[in-house]
């Protein structure tokens, strides 16, 4: 009997909420009245539809004054998490769950450059090479995508790369000049297993 009554009621609800009527109902367990009027709900402004687990569309209404919108689909709508316990019958609103944060990697950074030796630069037993930016980024986004890397890391991006041409040419140092455009960037040298780098020219133009 329980069961029928609900679905009774729940069709009443509908047809006056579309009709635009107001009504009296019974609550779930005890005697209750109340006067509902539908309502329309906007969310960044555009309607809200609401729906719940099953996809089915669910009404919106006020009484005396407050509005009721399922919580599942209003905190949806908002990008939160919603949850429910029928242990305690408790339903639960969370904010979004965090991802964890990419962060750029060494091998990130040391695939954007094109390396070239530079002609007769036999000093001794050293060799100079240049290393100019090769990616597709214009001035802003390169200054964006440089200061996505910790300090540190261009670092290690490039006395690993100069490290790396040192190890193709045995017996000699390298020093590798890095640029983007005509603009600085910085140096970095390797030799014997050791590396070093100076990228103060960087920090001169890239804010």
């Amino acid at each position: 009997m329980k069961s029928k009554a609900t679905y009774f009621l729940a069709g009443i609800l509908s047809v006056v909420l579309l009709l635009g009527v107001s009504m009296t109902a019974l609550a779930s367990n005890d005697l209750l009245t109340i006067t509902i009027h539908p309502i329309k709900i906007m969310v960044n402004g555009e309607t809200f539809h609401p729906k719940d687990a099953q996809g089915n569309e669910v009404m919106t209404f006020s009484v005396n004054g407050t509005s009721y919108a399922p919580v599942r689909a209003l905190a949806e709508a908002y990008g939160l998490e919603v949850g429910y316990d029928s242990k305690t019958n408790t339903a639960t609103v969370n904010g979004p769950s965090k991802q964890p944060q990419v962060t750029a990697s060494t091998s990130d950074f040391t695939s954007q450059w094109e390396i070239k030796e530079k002609p007769v630069t036999h000093y001794g037993t050293e060799k100079v090479f240049t290393a100019s930016y090769s990616g597709n980024l214009g001035m802003n986004d390169f200054k964006t995508w440089w200061k996505s890397f910790d300090a540190a890391e261009i670092a290690r991006g490039v006395e690993a790369l100069a490290a790396e041409s040192q190890a193709l040419n045995p017996g000699y140092s390298a020093t590798m000049y890095f640029s983007y455009g005509s603009y600085n960037l910085g140096t970095a040298w390797a030799f014997g297993d050791l590396e070093q780098s100076d990228l103060r020219p960087a920090s001169v133009w890239i804010k």
